[in-house]
């Protein structure tokens, strides 16, 4: 049987899930807690397996939650169960630990199958999760690839942008005409995939091209 301990405060959603397992299912939630301050009691006073967690509670949230967790050096698995998608929280609950993320819609049969994963140590993600982590990754390599094909004078070109200097500037500094400049810069930003100037200078202070 997975021992489980649920950290949300909404106590209804809390008895709402406890409510659901069947001794078949294998889990059973033990216990649960509002928020994260109270979590080292509970692992000193019982057996736990994995941690079901929202990140949104009030005293300590879910992220925070996790870093106390292994600033006190405990070493249970756990499982983000939130309504949170997006892909700033995600690299948050990541980055600290978290072995698995579920949203609050999931069905019954992909948190059971999210529990006994993560209970095992296995990583979990719900299908809306997975989807969003190929994409961000795959745009992280695309960018990363794609910036190794700007020419020089692209490169040039972005640094110009992110001197604030407008095309009719840009073409007089660097001897070009105007609609050379507009040529290179919608290229620049195929290539690279983004859509506005500010996007375009971000992205080129990440991979320190300015």
């Amino acid at each position: 049987m997975i021992k489980v301990l649920i950290v949300d405060d909404h106590h209804l959603f809390a008895e709402g899930v406890k409510s659901m397992f069947k001794p078949e299912d294998g889990i059973e939630i033990v216990e649960h807690t509002k928020n994260g301050n109270t979590i080292p009691s509970i692992l000193d006073t019982m057996t736990i397996d994995t941690i079901l967690m929202d990140i949104d509670m009030p005293i300590l949230d879910g992220i925070a939650s996790m870093e106390l967790l292994k600033s006190k050096g405990y070493d249970v698995p756990i499982l983000m169960l939130t309504m949170h998608q997006s892909m700033k929280q995600i690299k948050s609950a990541l980055e600290k630990g978290a072995q698995g993320y579920i949203l609050k819609d999931a069905s019954k049969a992909e948190l059971v199958q999210a529990i006994i994963d993560t209970s095992q140590r296995k990583n979990y993600f719900h299908s809306k999760i997975n989807e969003q982590l190929f994409n961000y990754f795959r745009g992280k390599n695309l960018n990363k690839n794609n910036m190794q094909e700007l020419s020089e004078r692209e490169k040039e070109i972005i640094k110009c942008v992110a001197d604030g200097m407008n095309t009719k500037a840009i073409s007089g500094i660097l001897f070009i005409s105007e609609h050379t400049v507009k040529t290179h810069r919608r290229n620049i930003m195929h290539k690279l995939q983004v859509k506005t100037s500010p996007e375009l200078i971000k992205l080129a202070i990440e991979k320190g091209i300015i």
